[in-house]
């Protein structure tokens, strides 16, 4: 019995969260109906693995929540009374199972919920404008919950908040692969996507569209043209690798002088340019390296700095180029 006890009093600390505790999380937080309720439902699955409980709350089905908490803890104890038996032989080895099965389940469960707080935190800071008409997926937030809970490192928990904030604000922001990339990606590649993202071009007024780094001024990138700013071809070799910009490095966009003349950033510092009475109207074009679908979503969630090197070489470029100032 002792066995039973120990493997069922762990389960209980780890589920011991009542709806009332999850939605106070939210209290206070001026979010659209439907936005609210996508948080509430990732609250449900980061925290209690139940993504009905937060909703049915909401729409005072208390009954339904009682139905699957005592179905869920009677699954819990059948699984500790299954696990009792094969541990009966060995009563040593069933105390280092508890205790390492124990640690990680609490691991897990202490990772998720720091992502879900950091996630809180990020919708206060930077609140939707607008409400969504669309509701976040179950799937999507299985994996999501499942990266979360195995990332400790706190940088990492703050691009998953970011991610999941999106995510809640509207659904289909950040697909399957963007998460997938996250497991794999290692501190050097990211520092090395960081490094790309600085000195990649953004005009908020022109969506994804246009976004990119523009490596004209500075020769081939395949032979080291950007190696300066850290991003020599072995750097951009690993970016690929990595799915986060595509394999073309030779690739070139027709580039009109408006983007500009439009507010635009290069990383984290805005410019914008003025036309001169000697203009151009056509494009020129202009040799870029692109980023995939993954690397434009994971660029949104990622801390920028700003370049000065390549942004004083840039800019004097694109002044010659296009006739501006």
């Amino acid at each position: 019995m002792k066995k039973i006890d120990a493997l069922n009093n762990m389960s209980e600390e780890l589920s011991n969260i009542e709806p009332e505790d999850l939605l106070s999380t939210v209290d206070g937080i001026p979010l659209p109906p439907a936005i609210k309720k996508n948080l509430w439902k990732s609250l449900g699955r980061l925290v209690t693995g139940l993504v009905d409980i937060p909703v049915a709350y909401l729409e005072s089905k208390a009954e339904r929540i009682k139905g699957e908490t005592v179905a869920l803890n009677v699954f819990r104890s059948k699984v500790a009374e299954k696990a009792s038996d094969e541990f009966m032989e060995d009563e040593q080895l069933m105390n280092r199972a508890v205790n390492y099965y124990g640690s990680k389940l609490l691991k897990e469960q202490l990772n998720r919920e720091k992502v879900i707080d950091k996630t809180v935190e990020e919708l206060k800071l930077n609140p939707p404008e607008n409400d969504t008409n669309q509701e976040i997926d179950e799937d999507w937030l299985d994996l999501f919950s499942r990266i979360s809970e195995t990332k400790s490192n706190e940088e990492v928990q703050l691009i998953l908040s970011k991610i999941l904030a999106g995510e809640i604000k509207n659904p289909g922001s950040f697909g399957p692969k963007s998460l997938h990339t996250l497991t794999i990606l290692d501190q050097k590649t990211a520092k090395i996507f960081q490094n790309f993202c600085s000195v990649s071009y953004e005009s908020e007024g022109l969506g994804s569209s246009f976004t990119s780094v523009i490596c004209e001024p500075f020769g081939g990138p395949g032979s080291n043209g950007l190696s300066e700013f850290n991003l020599n071809y072995s750097n951009l070799a690993q970016l690929q690798d990595a799915g986060l910009i595509q394999y073309d490095l030779n690739a070139w966009r027709e580039i009109p002088p408006i983007l500009f003349v439009l507010p635009f950033k290069f990383g984290n510092k805005e410019f914008c340019l003025k036309q001169k009475e000697e203009k151009i109207n056509t494009s020129i074009r202009t040799k870029v390296i692109n980023f995939t679908k993954v690397g434009l979503e994971l660029r949104k969630v990622l801390q920028m700095e700003s370049n000065d090197s390549y942004n004083e070489k840039t800019i004097d470029w694109i002044k010659n180029k296009f006739k501006l100032e």
